[in-house]
């Protein structure tokens, strides 16, 4: 069974909670230059895509609420799959130590970051 603890390919659509608009995830693991907080994943609103500079939304897995349609997967995507779970560990690490300083900051750390 899939679940969001699970990390999705590329192309997947997903519903974030709270929001009205369904998100293409197009990468993993990114950083927002401008609060320096870690997501899990970025996207944009789908089927819109890109249209201009600002318009992507950076999001954790427990702000999905529903997986819409799972992007393409192929021996590509396990070998994607397999380097993803692998630096997972030094990843939350990364992501506790950008919260960390973030709220120091008085960044909000919570959420997703769209726009």
């Amino acid at each position: 069974m899939l679940t969001t603890e699970q990390w999705l390919p590329l192309g997947s659509v997903v519903h974030l909670a709270g929001s009205d608009d369904l998100v293409t995830i197009f990468g993993y693991m990114q950083q927002d230059i401008s609060t320096g907080l870690v997501w899990d994943y970025f996207g944009l609103v789908h089927p819109v895509g890109f249209t201009e500079p600002g318009n992507d939304i950076m999001f954790d897995r427990d702000s999905i609420d529903g997986v819409m349609y799972l992007g393409y997967q192929d021996f590509t995507w396990e070998h994607m799959n397999d380097l993803l779970r692998k630096t997972e560990p030094s990843y939350l690490e990364a992501k506790r130590d950008a919260a960390a300083r973030a709220s120091g900051d008085g960044v909000r750390t919570t959420g997703k970051r769209a726009r």
